[in-house]
């Protein structure tokens, strides 16, 4: 019972997170799951459209719709896959390089005054022990434990 109170305290910790961090979305005229692609591109690189859709937990026909916005507006282009003609690649322009730059300053500045207003060392103990999680947990999938 324990586990599944975990996993619902991290859903709700998240979404209220991406609720705060909103306003920040919306002032550049995106939406938090738009503002999601444009980080994971900017991460990881060049990834195939499907994979990045599923990366994402959002279906094909919704993401088409998202990456033509983010197209249009320069952010991300097209290209094709050299390993499989029927794919394309997902890939930032040198503009999503100056945007991401630009919003982590004002991202980071207003997770600050949140997680500063955490109790001594809370802070610092729940980002290891985060990561501890995702460390196992990125593990685990490749060893296709605990299903």
């Amino acid at each position: 019972m324990q586990e599944l109170q975990l996993l619902e305290l991290l859903s709700r910790v998240h979404r209220r997170l991406v609720r705060h961090l909103a306003p920040l979305f919306q002032a550049e005229g995106l939406s938090a799951t738009e503002m999601h692609v444009l980080w994971k591109v900017n991460r990881r690189g060049a990834l195939r459209a499907t994979e990045l859709a599923g990366d994402i937990g959002i279906p094909p026909s919704t993401f088409t719709g998202i990456f033509d916005r983010l197209v249009a507006r320069g952010l991300l282009e097209r290209v094709p896959d050299p390993d499989d003609r029927r794919s394309v690649l997902v890939r930032g322009t040198p503009a999503l390089q100056e945007f991401i730059v630009r919003l982590t300053v004002a991202v980071e500045n207003e997770l600050r005054g949140l997680f500063n207003a955490l109790p001594g060392g809370c802070r610092e103990r729940l980002l290891a022990d985060l990561k501890l999680l995702q460390d196992y947990l990125e593990g685990e999938e490749g060893e296709g434990h605990g299903r």
